[in-house]
């Protein structure tokens, strides 16, 4: 009897850490992964696990390239996951055009991108879930973090929207917003906090935690585990929702 075919996932951002442990959840649930990121694949997993791609999301001939590969190799694509993101910490007024441009081009024209050459994959097969990257910061303002909340409140409207555009060709479009998790990413503006106020990075850290009721920052492992759980069938009533994993931050 021929065995069932495994289910294609593109997972942007994975050479680190939330895309990395996503693609690892993925590839641990059965799904066949296809690691995407512009960073080198020496950086950002274990060779046997799945595949890799070297991609930048912010190009459209590079992301087009992409799904052609995959459409070309797997002749599907079940599962999206747009986690590649990257973040600014500093005062708007003290932001150049170029750097604007970077973190719009990448957070939310990235996601674009992606959607723009997968969707119409899932729409000729009637079937698809999408999982963007939204953040706590698309929720609540935080100090020299405004543009990058700007676009995530972006792709958090951006997913209520698709939603609904989708929903006639069995396509779920939804976001998960994490508060902090431990990743290079968060070391890297706590790093720079440290330098602004003088203060020792486990001393931010602590208070960074603080902001959470759980009073602890998250595992990437444990936002993997929400974006798996909206991409499974499990999920198969929820579109265009941004489920907040965020420690308690929000509710405060």
């Amino acid at each position: 009897m021929e065995q069932p075919r495994k289910k294609i996932a593109i997972v942007t951002g994975a050479a680190r850490g939330i895309g990395q442990a996503t693609a690892r959840r993925f590839h641990a649930d059965g799904y066949q992964v296809v690691a995407v990121d512009i960073l080198e694949a020496t950086q950002s997993r274990d060779t046997s696990s799945y595949e890799f791609i070297r991609s930048d999301v912010a190009d459209e001939g590079s992301v087009k390239h992409l799904v052609d590969q995959v459409g070309t190799k797997y002749g599907q694509i079940d599962v999206l996951a747009n986690i590649a993101g990257v973040v600014l910490v500093k005062p708007l007024t003290q932001t150049d055009w170029s750097e604007f441009q970077r973190i719009v081009n990448i957070n939310l024209g990235g996601i674009f991108l992606l959607l723009k050459h997968v969707l119409p994959v899932m729409q000729k097969q009637k079937r698809g879930a999408v999982v963007n990257m939204g953040s706590v910061s698309g929720h609540v303002g935080q100090v020299d973090h405004s543009l990058y909340g700007a676009t995530k409140a972006a792709v958090i409207g951006l997913c209520h929207g698709l939603a609904w555009e989708m929903a006639p060709y069995n396509i779920r479009i939804n976001s998960v917003s994490p508060g902090s998790v431990d990743t290079p990413m968060l070391r890297a503006d706590i790093e720079i906090e440290s330098k602004a106020t003088a203060k020792p990075f486990a001393e931010v850290r602590k208070i960074r935690e603080a902001e959470q009721a759980l009073g602890r920052w998250a595992l990437p492992d444990e936002i993997a585990a929400a974006i798996a759980f909206l991409a499974s069938d499990e999920a198969s009533f929820i579109t265009g929702t941004d489920l907040l994993v965020d420690g308690g931050w929000v509710a405060r």
